[in-house]
């Protein structure tokens, strides 16, 4: 922090109050005729420098995408009290492999390097996407989850179970063995297997004619081969070897059913006695830790998540993908229940989410036949025709689950659009129960939990989220593009703002993030030793409506709707904040509106009763005062270049913000100036 300041404060409050320290600007400060004191200080506002030991800001100092944040809070943890940022490793690992940092503040990050490197012969090594670790309260362990390229998905088959994938492929390897003889040879018996009576009993009708069919156009291809006068007898047996192979293999697989689609992601879980690592890829072999002869055999090449996992829960159920192309795996524990769950992006035909129970324990088999379709892209529910308001360019991703236990209500929480778009964002869905059903809220209904606008010059795809808790606080960590202006496919960095929950006139509690912040927040984590008691206080105004919302720590950032609400007044006011005691505090913070027309200009004085003890042990009451603020309106006001945008817009979330040495206040009086209609978002008092 700044010597300077607490030095000059602290001759300020000597003995009698014989202020004579330097103030801000300078200036000599003096008693004068009221018995109030001009009170030194440091306007925040003034410049880009800012006090971090009592503030953060949104500079993305971590260069990463997709962050997951786990808080430990576990005292005898030799981590304690860190924060722990696991990102989709690509600025630095190239998407093969992941690594962490660690932060006390959740704004500057240490950078601990790599956690996670599959082994050479596992099954993902590409693409190694957003990944999400959770510690298990009952074995201590840490659970690294991932998405990733399935290397040993070596076509574009994907079958309905995993015995019959390994059924085919067995086939498959025999039959490609085959020389053009043996191949002729094999398909002449298929030919004669099939030729007599009953030789289809246990077989489909639609099993039977592509039967049939392979028969017939292998019968047809062979005779064009024979009738081709320009090939020699060898180039003829080995074209005939060719059909025949594909033929047999055909018909010895007719009762394997499986769907075809592009290369395939799939889910695995790597496990750590600490979060930071090593994570070794979970497997399930006779010798192998924690084996578990009730679950299915894993080897180091076997995903713990495949399509054919996956499709077995889609039974009976109408309305569900035949195809699973997994990514952005969420673990998650329902405080309600206790029970676990997984949740994922589908990428097939889209981005849609999909949740399933697991198991009693993370690395135990999932319960795939409650397998649930939880978001479908563009619609408010995944069986009705009813759009949402918002665009979602077909993508629905990085699920992230909460739940409040006073509404008992589940909060399904993804990204839309895709990540390159300056409007992705996070949006929420609302259940009674962690598989839903769910329903999107929409835009104009407060459905958007964080976002930019297109307008914003200052923010740009603000998405792939995580949530965190701290003392008694939620946030959401998530990524923006280091191109605030346009977005795109560039370098991504992470961000921290605070999560607020309001509800709506009609009773419906939702989730709003105070952000995308671009200006100063108060500093979380231990270090932090002050946090905003203004919720604390009781106020009163002499002009103005709505007072109500100036300390309900809410501010407002979209426009997209009005339930966030503020206090409007048009002729000069003073707002006081009453505390039932004294409290010592080091800092208030005036957040001005987000419309250009309705900010306030300046704040003429701020007054704080206080009370000191003397040398002698006495207590001594006065007032102390700062006066002549200005909000700097330049600085939160977008710059587009006229061929760009011939508008300029608010950039939300700027304010007024003083700090002075620790005084302990009971009441602060704050006047601000107005001849027109402006509103106040919210005020902040850091304290304790």
């Amino acid at each position: 922090m700044r010597k300077w300041l607490k030095t000059a404060l602290t001759a300020a409050l000597a003995t009698s109050f014989a202020l004579t320290a330097a103030a801000c600007g300078g200036d000599k400060v003096k008693v004068d005729a009221a018995e109030q004191y001009a009170l030194p200080y440091y306007d925040q506002s003034a410049d880009d420098v800012y006090n971090d030991d009592l503030f953060y800001r949104n500079d993305m100092k971590a260069a990463c995408a997709d962050p997951t944040v786990i808080y430990i809070d576990d005292e005898s943890d030799p981590d304690y009290g860190w924060f722990f940022m696991y990102p989709t490793s690509d600025s630095d690992f190239g998407c093969h492999g992941y690594s962490t940092y660690r932060s006390r503040d959740m704004e500057t990050w240490e950078y601990l390097g790599p956690v996670f490197e599959p082994e050479i012969a596992s099954w993902s090594h590409r693409n190694m996407w957003a990944p999400e670790v959770i510690r298990d309260e009952e074995t201590g362990k840490y659970y690294l989850f991932y998405s990733a390229i399935d290397d040993e998905r070596t076509d574009e088959r994907f079958f309905d179970s995993r015995a019959e994938e390994k059924e085919y492929h067995a086939t498959e390897k025999i039959v490609k063995a085959y020389s053009a003889d043996e191949a002729i040879a094999a398909m002449d018996a298929e030919i004669e297997k099939f030729s007599g009576d009953g030789a289809f009993g246990d077989y489909t009708a639609e099993q039977k004619n592509n039967i049939l069919n392979e028969i017939n156009n292998y019968g047809s291809r062979k005779t064009q081969v024979e009738n081709n006068a320009q090939m020699t007898d060898g180039q003829k047996k080995n074209a005939i070897g060719d059909y025949a192979r594909e033929a047999t293999l055909k018909i010895r697989t007719a009762k394997i059913h499986y769907s075809t689609s592009g290369k395939g992601y799939s889910i695995g879980v790597a496990v750590s006695d600490s979060p930071r690592g090593p994570f070794r890829q979970y497997v399930n072999e006779e010798g192998s830790d924690g084996y578990n002869p009730n679950n299915r055999a894993l080897s180091i090449s076997d995903a713990f998540i495949r399509h054919e996992d996956l499709f077995v829960g889609t039974v009976g159920k109408y309305g569900y993908h035949d195809v699973f192309v997994p990514i952005d795996v969420h673990p998650y524990v329902d405080p309600a229940t206790g029970k676990k769950y997984i949740y994922f992006a589908n990428t097939h035909m889209g981005n849609n989410v999909y949740g399933v129970e697991a198991g009693e324990k993370w690395t135990d088999d999932p319960k795939w036949e409650t397998l649930t379709y939880l978001a479908r892209t563009g619609y408010q529910t995944v069986d009705g025709n009813t759009r949402t308001d918002y665009g979602d360019d077909n993508i629905n991703e990085g699920p992230y689950m909460y739940y409040d236990a006073e509404t008992k209500t589940y909060y399904l929480t993804f990204s839309i659009n895709g990540y390159p778009n300056k409007m992705y964002a996070v949006a929420q869905a609302v259940g009674k129960s962690p598989l839903g059903p769910f329903t999107k809220i929409n835009r104009k209904d407060g459905g958007l939990i964080i976002s930019s606008q297109p307008e914003w010059d200052h923010a740009s795809g603000t998405g792939h989220h995580s949530f965190v808790r701290y003392d008694g606080k939620l946030y959401i960590v998530y990524h923006a593009h280091y191109n605030r202006q346009y977005g795109g496919n560039g370098q991504r960095g992470s961000c921290v703002d605070e999560v607020r929950f309001f509800t709506r006139p009609d009773g419906q509690k939702l989730m709003i993030a105070n952000g995308p912040s671009y200006s100063i927040m108060p500093k979380i984590g231990r270090d932090a030793q002050y946090k905003n008691i203004a919720g604390d206080a009781t106020i009163t105004v002499t002009e103005g409506t709505g007072a109500e919302y100036l300390n309900d720590g809410l501010i407002a950032f979209t426009t997209f709707h009005n339930y966030i609400g503020g206090f409007d007044f048009d002729k000069q006011t003073t707002i006081t904040l009453k505390f039932s005691d004294y409290r010592a505090i080091r800092s208030v913070m005036i957040f001005n509106n987000n419309d250009l027309d309705t900010m306030f200009e300046n704040v003429s004085r701020i007054e704080f009763d206080f009370v000191k003890t003397d040398k002698d042990g006495n207590e001594q009451k006065s007032t102390a005062y700062i006066a002549d603020l200005k909000f700097d309106k330049n600085k939160f006001t977008t710059a587009w270049d006229p061929e760009d945008n011939d508008e300029n817009f608010a950039r939300p979330g700027g304010s007024v913000t003083v700090e002075f040495d620790e005084l302990k206040v009971n009441e602060i009086r704050i006047t601000v100036p107005t001849d027109k209609s402006v509103r106040i978002s919210e005020i902040y008092v850091l304290g304790r």
